[in-house]
């Protein structure tokens, strides 16, 4: 198993290498290319496996809804598109997302992973839209097989990945800038598929990621105080979020793998 990590979504051409490996240094293609509609945001040198990253929140929340009984998560770009497929979709999907923290004015749910309770999502279908998390899901949409990650369901996923030759972990950061909470986890599950599946970490970004969170391992600080020093975790407390730091701190506390089943628009199930 060869495993990258993309400090950012990436920006690829549709081109693999030759022996069919995907290596980018978490800042774009090493060619500079873009996608083919000219967003910088397709993933065309496809993994076997692309993990989609957003530590907070979004890939913590996919992952609590869909433990919660939600039947599907729809994934867009851009509010307008998702408000379409909520009309589309009819009266039981709810619109789910923010912007800039906050839920977006006339969505029926944020972006903490609270607000996914059973009572409210169980057996609907979630159309969600965030500021990072969706576009990182979009980059990745083409790889052969795409799933979501958090620390909430760091164990299940790596083991999910068993029998992979090429991984390619996709953090979604922050307004184009790199995160220390994404870099942290990536960090997490390189390490594991090194001693899981004696893994071969591609690139710098894997080797940034690995060496962040054997730093933190050795600080002795919880997660939860860690995301807390962060910048993503400096805006979710200023915007009174801090709760949620506290949820998307609890390592291995879920099972369930959102997985992709549809590219146009990325949507997601559940998988164990």
């Amino acid at each position: 198993m060869d495993v990258t990590v993309s400090l950012l979504p990436p920006i690829m051409d549709r081109t693999a290498s030759s022996d069919g490996s995907v290596s980018i240094d978490g800042s774009g293609s090493s060619d500079g290319s873009i996608s083919s509609d000219g967003s910088g945001a397709d993933l065309g040198s496809s993994p076997d496996v692309a993990v989609v990253i957003d530590v907070l929140r979004a890939t913590s929340v996919m992952a609590t809804a869909l433990a919660a009984g939600a039947a599907e998560i729809i994934t867009c770009l851009e509010i307008e598109q998702a408000r379409q497929w909520k009309t589309r979709l009819g009266g039981d999907a709810l619109l789910c997302g923010e912007r800039q923290c906050k839920r977006i004015e006339g969505f029926d749910l944020g972006n903490s992973p609270g607000e996914y309770s059973a009572q409210i999502v169980r057996g609907r279908t979630l159309v969600l839209t965030t500021t990072n998390g969706t576009r990182a899901i979009n980059a990745a949409r083409h790889a052969g097989r795409v799933v979501t990650a958090s620390f909430l369901n760091l164990s299940a996923v790596v083991d999910s990945l068993a029998g992979a030759g090429t991984v390619m972990l996709v953090c979604a950061g922050t307004d184009g800038e790199t995160t220390g909470e994404d870099t942290l986890l990536a960090g997490a599950m390189a390490e594991a598929c090194q001693q899981k599946f004696a893994a071969n970490l591609i690139g710098q970004g894997s080797a940034t990621a690995l060496a962040a969170w054997q730093s933190f391992r050795q600080s002795g600080v919880s997660l939860a105080k860690h995301l807390r020093e962060t910048a993503g975790g400096r805006n979710l407390v200023r915007y009174g979020f801090e709760s949620d730091l506290d949820r998307c701190a609890m390592i291995d506390s879920l099972n369930e793998i959102p997985t992709q089943v549809d590219a146009d628009p990325a949507a997601f199930v559940s998988r164990r």
